[in-house]
Formats: C-alpha cells, structure tokens, sequence
C-alpha cells in the first residue's frame, strides 16, 4: 500500500506520518523528502514559488513514487497532487512565471504519476481542534496563504468525489482520497477504519456499518468538514 498525506502547510501532516507509523510500523518513508531538493538546490518556494521549484519538487515526487511497487508499503508526506495545487495557486496569484501552459503540461504528469499512489489521506483546515503554526525556514505560515491553498485542495476533493473525469486523475485508475481531521489521537482512529492491523486496505463492503457512517457524518459537521 503506498498512501501519501496531502493537505496545506501547517495542518500537523509531519506528525500524522510519526503517528501512523508508530501504529503500523511495517511502513517505511523515503529517505529524502521534497524539503530536502528546496534546500539542496536553494529553491524559492511555497508563496514565492515558480516553475524551477515546481518542476524540480514534481520531477522528484515521481521518481520516489517510481521506486515503489504495488505491493510496497509506503508513506510519503505529501504528492504530485500537492504539487499541482501549489502551481495552481501561484498561477492565480500572478505573481510569477507559472502561466496555464505550464499547469497543463504538469496536469498531465501529476494525473499519469498518481497511478502509482493507492490512498491519499487528506488533512484539511477544520474548525475544531486547529493545529498550531509551527514557523521553520521551510513553513510559511501567512495564514492566508494556507487557507487559500487548502481551499484549492476542497475544490480538488469536491472535483474528485463528483466527476469521474476529473482532469486531475486517470478516470480508472486513480487513489482513494480520504478525508483525516481531528485530534492527533481521533485522525489514527479515522485512518484505523480504512486499515487492518497489518496496514492493508479493508474493502469498503468491510469497513463501516450505517451507525458508523452516521457517527462520522456528525463528527465531520463538529469538525467543520465540508
């Protein structure tokens, strides 16, 4: 199983990986991560990003996830579909050199690259349990910055879970997106649902009865989870 965490900055996706490991320890992550090309190669990044950092970050995404096969069991901080999103935001802002040409040639590459993804837990900003803005030389913490990227992401998943033909992915073969919110405690308890104890993916005719669908509909709504 090779699941990536995704979500804006700030939103404890470093400590969900820490926690889920300790709870399926026979999940490994990759050695390097997308924070190490920013720092070897000194990349502008996050707000301020452009097509260099972009392009470099995806082109390293898809060669870890390349690394993998199906039976691998993998947790990578983040994915293409990250990428695109942060793209997608800076094309918008018009702030830099990322233009729609680049967006539809990376379009193509983020939807071919996600084939090798099996599940993505999805962290968004929620109303309840907010998590607290830790600033590093890597985080931008401009609050406006990270809810404008995590409705980017909203889009995304509401585009995923209404439209087959979603240009962001292969319409037969792409990931399960799931949504993560909550306590550090609650997200492990959330992702238990999808996950046996070995790790492995539960079939969805296996995973939730009626009383259990209802009770995660109430908690979304608690969590200010569209």
């Amino acid at each position: 199983m090779r699941i990536a965490i995704s979500g804006t900055a700030c939103q404890g996706k470093s400590t969900l990986i820490k926690d889920f490991k300790e709870k399926w320890p026979s999940y490994r992550s990759p050695d390097k991560t997308y924070r190490d090309i920013i720092t070897e190669q000194n990349l502008d990044h996050s707000s301020t990003t452009n097509k260099e950092t972009q392009m470099a970050i995806l082109d390293f995404m898809i060669d870890e996830l390349q690394k993998t096969s199906k039976g691998d069991k993998v947790i990578f901080d983040r994915c293409p579909l990250d990428n695109i999103v942060y793209s997608i935001w800076a094309e918008a802002k018009k702030e830099s050199d990322i233009d729609d040409a680049f967006i539809k040639k990376c379009m193509t590459l983020v939807s071919e690259s996600l084939r090798f993804i099996d599940m993505i837990f999805f962290v968004p900003i929620t109303k309840v349990a907010p998590v607290e803005l830790e600033e590093d030389d890597l985080r931008d913490t401009n609050e406006t910055f990270i809810e404008e990227i995590d409705n980017i992401f909203k889009a995304v998943h509401r585009d995923y879970m209404n439209n087959p033909r979603s240009s962001f992915f292969v319409e037969d073969d792409r990931p399960a997106i799931i949504e993560i919110f909550g306590s550090r405690k609650e997200r492990i308890e959330l992702i238990n649902l999808y996950l046996d104890n070995d790790g492995d993916f539960i079939e969805p005719g296996n995973i939730i009865t009626e009383e259990e669908l209802q009770e995660m509909e109430k908690l979304k709504k608690a969590f200010g989870v569209d």
